[in-house]
């Protein structure tokens, strides 16, 4: 009778915790799984700039141009396009009283322009909308008011980089004038993003599909805007954030973001799970880290990266075309499988669940659901608290095809990897 109780109160604590964590599993499940491997590198902030910034993206070109999948495919960087910097000259002769903009298509950006274009017919180029500008305008005005470096950024001599402003300035979809920060208007959200995919149309002869919110702080009121004017994928960090504290962090909002899910307004969520800034210590076996990791949850792997590492300065941008052509080696010898795709090809074919690239069967997709989980620290834990774990590897290890689920995930160690490609 005392086992017989024991183990009715052990499967209303197993409830319990599916209960508990029900929106997880169900998430991780209907979260696309995919047959191959995917790197994509997702490189934002380039836009308007000195001559250097058009070098540095020809380089890039032609390194990626040399490596190749195993359809042909060369390796794509996606562009997170910020349409316009300030005009820093007429801004010093006007005394800084008004905003005045410079856009990608004036005549000294062309080079840079050129560069894109290149790199886009070439296939190694995808083109992201970021914004019209990393910032809102006029809460950049006012900070300059109070701010003599936010007024000094706003006249200094030649093009500025937004790299260089304090960061919760560099939230485009918030006014961080005074900390914390306030929401927009809706209406200033709808006019200001109809304004800036049509100046992407007018300057790059196409309309964007992919928007990636600067500094990912963002609204509904941003997506709608953005839905309406035709953006149909969102790029994520995995949350949502829709302001900053008082101290300029992000605030968080809403539940984890996972690839695969819908905005209220119709655009689908992709998830940045990777980083790759050589500047700040994330080299190649950081990146084949996380392209491990997530290939073994059956996820696609969208390294964040920025302008700065390949246009700080000579050292700074040798480490990272260095860096990136060992992570491309590395991850071409440790998955041979390996795909490269743009960033929107990726979302089409989740989307449609193409069933050449995403995993339809129960059989397979069940192994990697309880892998996903169980990556999950919290749920891991209670998991071994409460002893699901055991029917977990039980079901694992009684799945037919549970090989077969391996197989996509399989690697050579990250350092063999790296030595392997150089």
């Amino acid at each position: 009778m005392v086992v017989v109780i024991v183990f009715i109160v052990w499967l209303f604590a197993i409830g319990l915790l599916c209960y508990r964590y029900r929106r997880l599993l169900l998430s991780s499940w209907r979260e696309p799984i995919l047959r191959r491997p995917v790197l994509i590198l997702e490189s934002d902030d380039w836009g308007p700039g000195p001559d250097s910034h058009a070098s540095a993206l020809s380089r890039l070109s032609d390194i990626l141009r040399r490596t190749h999948d195993t359809s042909g495919r060369h390796p794509v960087v996606t562009l997170g396009l910020v349409l316009s910097i300030p005009d820093t000259q007429r801004m010093r002769r006007e005394g800084v009283a008004s905003y005045r903009r410079l856009e990608l298509e004036q005549p000294q950006f062309s080079a840079i322009r050129q560069a894109i274009e290149e790199g886009t017919r070439a296939g190694v180029f995808a083109l992201q909308l970021h914004g019209r500008e990393h910032f809102w305008p006029p809460a950049l005005l006012s900070a300059a008011d109070t701010d003599e470096t936010v007024r000094e950024w706003l006249k200094q001599d030649g093009p500025p980089n937004t790299e260089d402003l304090p960061p919760h300035l560099q939230s485009r979809w918030i006014d961080a004038t005074v900390l914390p920060s306030a929401p927009l208007s809706e209406h200033e959200v709808r006019l200001a993003a109809s304004k800036e995919v049509s100046v992407f149309r007018k300057v790059l002869g196409g309309s964007p599909t992919v928007a990636v919110p600067p500094t990912f702080i963002w609204n509904h009121a941003v997506e709608e805007a953005w839905a309406s004017q035709g953006i149909r994928f969102i790029v994520t960090p995995g949350r949502r954030c829709e302001q900053r504290d008082e101290n300029g962090a992000p605030v968080p909002a809403g539940e984890e973001v996972r690839n695969g899910d819908r905005s209220p307004f119709g655009p689908m969520y992709l998830v940045r799970n990777g980083y790759f800034e050589p500047a700040f210590g994330h080299r190649a076996e950081k990146g084949l880290h996380a392209l491990t990791k997530n290939t073994r949850l059956g996820r696609p792997t969208l390294l964040e990266t920025h302008r700065f590492n390949f246009t700080k300065g000579p050292d700074e941008a040798s480490t990272a075309f260095t860096e990136i052509e060992k992570l491309i080696h590395g991850a071409l010898a440790a998955f041979p499988n390996l795909m490269f795709v743009s960033t929107e090809e990726l979302a089409e074919r989740m989307y449609t669940r193409d069933p050449t690239l995403v995993e339809l069967r129960f059989r397979v997709r069940l192994p990697i659901w309880l892998s996903r989980i169980y990556a999950v620290p919290r749920l891991r834990k209670l998991a071994w608290l409460t002893g699901a774990v055991f029917i977990g590897f039980a079901v694992f290890l009684l799945t037919p095809s549970r090989s077969e689920a391996a197989q996509a995930s399989s690697a050579a160690p990250s350092v063999r990897a790296l030595k392997e490609g150089e």
